[in-house]
């Protein structure tokens, strides 16, 4: 009987030992795979968009691409994005920034003639939206475009090197052809919205210098008719 116990508990202890031993050969096999992704992740080449890197340390090659024309609603141009690729090195892997739009080719389709909207490429657009001469349709009802606005990066404002949309921004305007490009508000420190409300109005909500500030611009003219500062609120 003390012979069978033995022989049991010897097989159990086996058991555990070999049991044991898969286990930790398990844990550094998943060990070495998670260390090694994690080393192709932080050594690899990381993707951003929206980013133009200025640091001149960095050594950033430049690409420069054409995108796709999008035409404007009853006016004979197209609207064509330049985009600026970037690769370059960060710390001990490296980046590349793609889709960054620093600026706009428009294209007359009745002449071929065409024009930039800026004459340099050191600028960054966020955002843009055509402006309508009617603030809504039906799906049948043709609408005219009246102006385009721009979300434009300029400056690096929080000196980090790079122009991003975490820098201050401007907000602009053109004619549908971009032509009478100009600035309508500079040093926004956040753009909450960019509404046409009707189809003479467009409604601007942005902070600035820690002010919240409400304004409306008249359309076509793009001119400034009203601004309210919007009360601050306590939030306790």
């Amino acid at each position: 009987m003390e012979s069978s116990e033995s022989s049991f508990f010897r097989f159990v202890w086996r058991f555990n030992a070999l049991a044991i031993a898969g286990a930790t050969i398990v844990c550094i096999v998943l060990g070495a795979y998670v260390g090694l992704a994690i080393f192709r992740q932080e050594t690899g080449v990381r993707r951003v968009t929206n980013v133009v890197n200025i640091d001149e340390k960095d050594k950033a090659s430049d690409v420069f691409a054409l995108g796709s024309p999008t035409t404007i609603a009853a006016a004979p141009y197209v609207r064509v994005p330049l985009y600026r690729g970037q690769a370059y090195a960060a710390s001990y892997y490296s980046k590349r920034s793609d889709q960054n739009i620093v600026n706009y080719l428009f294209l007359n389709t009745v002449t071929n003639e065409n024009r930039w909207l800026f004459e340099r490429t050191n600028q960054l657009i966020i955002d843009s939206q055509v402006l309508f001469n009617k603030a809504k349709s039906a799906p049948d009802d043709a609408r005219a475009a009246v102006g385009i606005f721009y979300v434009v990066v300029e400056k690096d404002s929080n000196g980090d090197n790079r122009l991003t949309d975490k820098d201050a921004v401007a907000l602009a305007a053109s004619a549908v052809d971009g032509t009478a490009y100009r600035k309508l508000i500079e040093g926004i420190e956040q753009l909450y919205s960019v509404q046409q409300i009707a189809d003479d109005k467009v409604l601007v909500l942005y902070q600035k210098n820690q002010q919240t500030i409400s304004e409306l611009y008249g359309l076509p003219s793009m001119v400034r008719l009203t601004q309210t500062n919007i009360p601050k609120i306590n939030m306790n």
